[in-house]
């Protein structure tokens, strides 16, 4: 196998990018200067040095010196008193390009499918039990999933497994409103309809 098979391979290891995508990246990188391709290199291997998972939301970000905490958990700023639950980083980019939201996060990590037997396995349930439990200040935990039969599948999980956390303490949880059409995936939501469906949770 040659450098271009090689590397249109990896890239074919990406979410969404099938063969013949994969391959066009490689032509777009040899068409490319060298000086792209040399700063693309030089940063793939930073990502495992200075990117780190926050401890408090489970986000990837970039460390400042010995900081565990993102800049958003590390904010004095943001509401401590509500928690947007997300399944990826993707869909809290697309929250906070909304600025709809000023309170705190916690990225489950993915979604489950329906009927699994392990919910645990795939998503942070019993680590996001520990985070509200931990945080006395939270009046109300928003479920933010894609709008989708997995997206609304783990959403009905997490509001399930909060439930004997959230009655002694009159803990709010609320899912999405559905300014989210069936199908669409936050991620890719535009503002306004972010808005739409924060305004609406219930």
């Amino acid at each position: 196998m040659d450098a271009i098979e090689k590397l249109a391979a990896m890239f074919a290891e990406f979410p969404g990018v099938g063969p013949r995508q994969a391959r066009r990246f490689v032509y777009f990188l040899l068409r490319k200067n060298r000086a792209f391709a040399a700063e693309l290199a030089k940063l793939i291997p930073t990502l495992s040095g200075s990117v780190r998972v926050c401890e408090r939301c489970h986000r990837y970000h970039e460390a400042q010196g010995s900081g565990k905490t993102c800049r958003i958990c590390s904010s004095p700023d943001r509401d401590e008193t509500t928690l947007l639950v997300v399944a990826r980083d993707a869909d809290l980019e697309g929250v906070e390009r909304s600025q709809a939201f000023r309170g705190r996060y916690f990225v489950l990590g993915g979604t489950v499918p329906v009927l699994e037997k392990e919910p645990e396995r795939l998503v942070r349930l019993n680590e996001l039990a520990k985070r509200i439990s931990d945080d006395e200040a939270l009046t109300e935990v928003v479920v933010a999933t894609n709008a989708t039969p997995e997206g609304d599948y783990t959403a009905g999980l997490v509001r399930e497994s909060l439930e004997s956390l959230a009655a002694p303490r009159s803990l709010k949880i609320t899912l999405l409103g559905r300014g989210l059409s069936t199908g669409s995936e936050l991620e890719y939501a535009d503002p306004d309809t972010v808005r739409a469906a924060l305004k609406g949770r219930g």
